[in-house]
């Protein structure tokens, strides 16, 4: 018998065993109490399967990498080669999910990766909205060149992950999972270690992709257009790198005359991720329900979005993101209103016409909602008011000077002293970075101020972002003087 046999029948036998184990503990948890004798063969059985598991795991990873090896050669005119890279496997099936050893293995090519992953978000649970799925499509086919978001997605995504993940949320241990939900789950863990997304001590679960506020925003809550307009980029690391320059200079000159060789200057700008965290709590009652995956993702969603709504416009920048006014704050890109304590027409004018010439094609208005309607009282009387605001209708932003508006609740509403209230600019300037991947650790006993159980289970989020202004010569912010 060969030694790759030999691997084969012994993962048979320990498949077996650990079926039976299983079945057995199974049955212990249908008893309220257990006596001296069902306790100590509790415990024989929870060692056994420690053991079984640990011995079958670098087992059937060889035999996974030699079947693996033995399908990429018998499929033959179905492999496919990217440029300096590996033969990778091509997708023959229509199920997005097939073959993840494959997809965790990094033996499936960037193309049929993003292909997969946009099946997946079409097959998303009813639940998850039609424009979200439209910004899932988008991240990847457009930020996605090398295929990290998708296989992401792919390895989060799964019927069997799904299964698990709310096995696990709800209170479940891992053992009393099938061999598929288990085999995702490694996947998924595998994953997580593999791009860096945390060295997560403590354990916890990527959250599935269609529930991940990192990748499909599901909340409402604040409003906030940061997303929409500002750039936003994607990370498996703790620190975005990007590269900006000044612009070259031209000359003229004579026929022979030698050229100055003017070269621009090259930036580096560097933006870290912030680690956000969520608490989420439950009876245990609700959290038996059976849609707890689609609950603590919009609830997650919803808190995500309320907060970021704050921090993208007013954040500190001290262990969070840095808000476009926090940025921009204190230097040369704010214009003081013409009187003091006060809002006039004449500051809309100003803003407009001190921001830079090339930076005006892509601009747009913020404010919040208060001061739009401060504004709009300015288009009143006689002439073409409607040059100077026009509402458009139909999901289009209104326009303010023939640039589109975009609320912010985290702007100032009140024109006092030393309140920043319009901004306008690129906000392509602004970077937004995510750190794709959300973790979710369960809780299974809430303890009150006096360490008693409370009868809630909790539940401990964690995500990464960061954002930043790059240019701040971009933008012009009011500043009431």
């Amino acid at each position: 018998m060969s030694g790759d046999e030999q691997i084969h029948v012994r993962l048979s036998e320990i498949d077996e065993r650990l079926e039976q184990v299983r079945s057995e503990l199974l049955e212990f948890a249908d008893l309220d109490n257990l006596d001296d004798e069902q306790a100590r063969r509790f415990d024989e059985l929870e060692a056994e399967l420690t053991r079984l598991e640990a011995e079958r795991e670098p087992l059937a990873r060889r035999a996974e990498t030699v079947a693996r090896v033995r399908a990429a050669v018998a499929r033959g005119g179905q492999r496919a080669v990217e440029q300096d890279g590996p033969d990778v496997v091509v997708r023959t099936s229509l199920d997005p999910y097939a073959d993840l050893d494959q997809v965790r293995a990094g033996m499936v090519g960037a193309a049929d990766l993003r292909a997969r992953a946009l099946t997946a978000i079409e097959q998303c649970p009813d639940y998850v909205p039609d424009d979200a799925r439209e910004r899932a499509s988008r991240l990847v086919e457009r930020g996605d060149r090398h295929g990290r978001i998708a296989r992401h997605m792919l390895l989060t995504g799964g019927p069997a992950y799904q299964r698990a993940f709310e096995h696990v949320l709800s209170g479940g241990q891992v053992w009393q999972l099938g061999a598929d939900e288990q085999a995702a789950l490694r996947y998924a863990h595998e994953h997580h270690r593999a791009v860096n997304i945390g060295s997560d001590p403590q354990g916890g679960y990527l959250v599935p992709f269609y529930v991940d506020p990192t990748i499909i925003q599901l909340g409402d809550g604040y409003t906030s257009p940061m997303r929409e307009i500002a750039r936003v980029v994607q990370v498996s690391t703790h620190t975005w790198r990007g590269l900006t320059r000044t612009g070259v200079e031209v000359e003229w000159l004579d026929e022979s005359q030698e050229a100055t060789g003017t070269q621009p200057t090259y930036g580096r700008p560097e933006i870290p991720t912030h680690r956000a965290s969520a608490w989420i709590t439950a009876t245990v009652e609700a959290a038996g329900d059976t849609t707890i995956t689609a609950q603590i993702g919009e609830i997650l969603a919803e808190a995500k979005a309320e907060e970021e709504a704050r921090v993208f416009v007013t954040g500190s920048g001290v262990g969070q993101p840095r808000g476009v006014v926090t940025a921009l704050a204190g230097g040369a890109s704010v214009v003081d209103t013409a009187t003091a304590g006060t809002y006039a027409v004449d500051d809309v004018y100003a803003l407009r016409a001190a921001l830079p010439p090339r930076f005006r094609p892509r601009s747009s208005w913020l404010a919040s909602d208060q001061i739009y309607l401060l504004t709009r009282q300015f288009a009143s009387g006689a002439g073409p008011s409607h040059a100077f605001w026009a509402d458009l209708g139909v999901a289009t932003p209104s326009q303010l000077l023939g640039r589109p508006t975009y609320e912010a609740s985290a702007m100032d509403e009140d024109v006092t002293t030393g309140n920043h209230i319009l901004l306008l600019g690129d906000f392509s300037r602004y970077v937004i970075v995510d750190r794709i991947g959300m973790t979710v650790q369960h809780e299974p006993m809430v303890t009150g101020s006096n360490n008693r159980p409370t009868g809630e289970v909790g539940w401990f989020a964690y995500w990464r972002v960061g954002g930043d202004v790059v240019d701040p010569n971009a933008f012009r912010m009011l500043h009431v003087a």
